[in-house]
């Protein structure tokens, strides 16, 4: 199998386990379709953003990165963004659960 073959496989694991990971059971859903959807986007755009980043690599110093390589750290990237921003979204859910299971003032 080549290393494309690989990343790609690879990354829509990858990219199934975290949205598996960041399901929170309390909020409604969106269709499985959508989210799947977004993360491909978000994939997309980090993949576009890194070419773009490889090409102005490529024309200043002549080094060549593989593409592989490059959709490799877009899906991992992609997937790192997805994790923090869950961790920020239950640390938040917390603080507030927090705030609202303290008595109120002058309650006993």
């Amino acid at each position: 199998m080549t290393p494309l073959f690989l990343v790609l496989i690879f990354g829509f694991a990858l990219h199934m386990v975290v949205a598996t990971h960041t399901h929170t059971p309390d909020a409604r859903r969106a269709p499985k379709r959508w989210e799947y959807g977004h993360e491909f986007l978000a994939g997309l755009a980090t993949t576009a953003a890194l070419v773009a980043a490889a090409i102005a690599l490529h024309t200043v110093t002549g080094v060549s990165l593989p593409v592989w390589a490059l959709i490799l750290t877009a899906d991992l990237l992609t997937a790192a963004c997805r994790l923090w921003r869950h961790r920020q979204r239950v640390l938040e859910r917390r603080t507030l659960q927090g705030l609202f299971d303290r008595p109120a003032h002058g309650e006993g």
